[in-house]
């Protein structure tokens, strides 16, 4: 739901008055207000017609609001990020029609919108499926065999690190309808959303238009939003979800107790299924609580805030425990494996934050910047809780990634973080170039001013530029796989087992012609000795296996598990039997490389004619 006004509806003037700005003895310390009569801006927010009324939500100060009277800049920064547009913006900096465009209040997002949506469709056909896209799309379409045809399928739940039947089973669905294609635009349909709840997150937090559009802005120019959106797996959808548990619970700040409680309860459902969705979702928690709590707080006072956010937990804790319980044995496993008691890697805390660094820093730096000045400009301690939590919502998923010493995921969690940050930077960015307009006022340089306002327009592009930059490079990290897939196709024999590394991407594209019981793959093998019954597992099994010509086809890329590949290989040129029926070359990130497919060779025929010197003649 996206967080407008009606279209239609008048724009009221927010504007304000023309004249000096008051001086800082004029200033109430504790509510933010004139003291005078005579000062020159009203003491409280225009009228709002009724039908805006539940989206356009006045400035109320703080309840906690006890901090000592600020200087000139302070009122300026502070009021001049919740201004409309085009009021406060310096002369010439806008045009005049460029000026009227953006004081609309649905195009400036809708022209972000479409440039996201430009932004990311150009992905979406750059290459074939990664192989955690074609895992879920194949785990979807098995899913949904078995729950429309009651088919034996493999146990999803006992590795995966989200819910087989959420997300797997609805992009199956796009799937169907679109192919790989549809799967990706269902999640750029995700991240659409995502971003229209930012902006509405945002304008709610901060009063401001303005700083809700760079927000989004902020979020849509990041290199991990423009990859989720065209990146058919559990992130997309997770992230909508963590992003709508937010927003009603920033939107229960305004609404009586019987209408907040209720959007409490429903944000904490939305939080439980975006943890069920992707379980690693569920670092961001307390985040959302955490923003929830202090916007009631901001707006109904401390207990109100406490209230709200212990309630909030919870419900979110007791819908999991309930998930949990119901789920079973599979799925409790898979969320140790795959999350809780996750394996460690081996690449250096280090590495990993300069990575993080490369990816999230300018949102980083922003949010942070954004978070500073809402310390210097706000005089809320719920509203300084806030900002902080925003912008260090950014180093959570560094801070873990780091902790487990692994770079896997890396990439699409720091956008979680992002998406936080990018509100705090969205304040910072919207209220610099009013600043830089009212600064000759407030008796500061306007050079200086003119300088942040230069410096804070450069991040934002450059933040843009180098996200797609960083997204484009990680869209080639990965081997097209058409060549693989049309001589698996073409060699493979129907009925035939297949030993492949990382088979779930040709599973994916053969699902209709190779069934799942038919795969097998290069990370672990079990294989029971067909002449004595022991049961092998591994390099061992691999070897009887193939000496007793157990597989059709051997396709190796020497990726992942080269080590294994290399053992596969010897265990080939030992026992014979297969033959190497095509090499097909690739490059991924790693550099270039190739593929091997061997095929079963025909087994010899037995020798006939009579033994000379302990052999045959004849054929053989």
């Amino acid at each position: 739901m996206q967080p407008e006004r009606p279209p239609g509806r008048a724009r009221p003037d927010s504007r304000r008055p023309a004249g000096p700005i008051p001086e800082v003895s004029e200033i109430s310390p504790a509510h933010d207000r004139p003291d005078t009569a005579g000062a020159s801006w009203p003491q409280r927010p225009p009228a709002v017609p009724p039908g805006e009324a539940d989206t356009a939500v006045p400035y109320r100060p703080p309840p906690d609001d006890h901090r000592p009277g600020r200087d000139p800049l302070q009122h300026v920064v502070r009021q001049a990020s919740g201004e409309d547009w085009p009021a406060a913006y310096p002369a010439g900096l806008l045009s005049r029609g460029l000026g009227r465009a953006l004081a609309s209040r649905r195009w400036p997002l809708l022209a972000l919108l479409a440039a996201q949506a430009v932004l990311s469709a150009r992905l979406v056909q750059s290459n074939t499926a990664f192989q955690d896209e074609g895992l879920y799309l194949w785990s979807g379409h098995l899913e949904l065999a078995h729950l429309l045809h009651h088919a034996h399928i493999p146990d999803f739940a006992s590795y995966f690190s989200g819910a087989p039947v959420i997300y797997p089973v609805i992009a199956a669905l796009a799937d169907q309808a679109a192919g790989l294609a549809g799967a990706r635009l269902l999640s750029l349909a995700f991240i659409l959303l995502t971003t229209v709840l930012l902006h509405g997150i945002t304008r709610r937090l901060f009063s401001s238009r303005a700083a809700g559009f760079f927000a989004a802005a902020l979020f849509a120019g990041t290199g991990a939003a423009q990859f989720l959106s065209a990146f058919a797996t559990y992130d997309a959808m997770a992230l909508m979800l963590l992003a709508t548990a937010t927003w009603l619970g920033v939107l229960a700040a305004d609404r009586q107790l019987q209408a907040r409680i209720a959007l409490i309860v429903i944000a904490a459902l939305a939080l439980a299924a975006a943890n069920a969705t992707k379980y690693a979702s569920a670092l961001f928690d307390p985040v959302v609580i955490i923003v929830a709590a202090l916007a009631v707080w901001r707006r109904r006072g401390r207990a109100a805030g406490l209230t709200a956010g212990l309630g909030m937990a919870a419900v979110t804790l007791g819908a999991l425990a309930v998930a949990y319980r119901t789920a079973g044995p599979s799925y409790a496993g898979g969320i140790s494996v795959s999350t809780l008691s996750r394996a460690s890697g081996t690449d250096s805390s280090g590495s990993i934050m300069l990575m993080s660094a490369r990816w999230a820093g300018i949102s980083a730096l922003l949010g942070i910047a954004g978070a500073a000045a809402i310390t210097y400009a706000w005089r809320s301690w719920a509203t300084t809780l806030l900002a902080w939590t925003l912008a260090g919502a950014d180093f959570l998923a560094p801070a873990e990634q780091a902790r487990i010493h692994t770079y896997v995921s890396l990439f699409k969690h720091v956008g979680y973080g992002a998406w936080f940050a990018s509100a705090a930077g969205g304040y910072l960015l919207a209220a610099l170039p009013r600043a830089a307009g009212q600064a000759q006022s407030a008796g500061v340089s306007a050079r200086r001013s003119a300088s942040w306002l230069r410096a804070a327009i450069t991040a934002a592009v450059l933040a843009g530029t180098v996200g797609g930059l960083i997204v484009g490079a990680q869209y080639r990290g990965w081997p097209d796989s058409r060549g693989l897939t049309a001589a698996l196709q073409r060699l493979g024999d129907p009925g035939g087992r297949y030993l492949a590394e990382d088979y779930d991407v040709p599973a994916y594209y053969l699902m209709h012609s190779v069934r799942w019981t038919q795969w097998s793959n290069t990370f672990s093998f079990g294989y029971t000795d067909p002449a004595t019954g022991q049961y092998l597992q591994d390099a061992p099994a691999y070897a009887d296996a193939i000496r007793h010509r157990y597989f059709d086809v051997i396709a190796l890329a020497f990726g992942d598990t080269a080590p294994t590949d290399r053992v596969i290989v010897h265990d080939i040129s030992r026992y014979g039997g297969y033959r190497l029926a095509a090499v097909i070359p690739y490059a991924d990130a790693s550099g270039p490389g190739s593929y091997k497919v061997w095929i079963l060779a025909p087994e010899p025929k037995r020798a006939t004619g009579r033994p000379v010197h302990g052999g045959y003649h004849g054929r053989a």
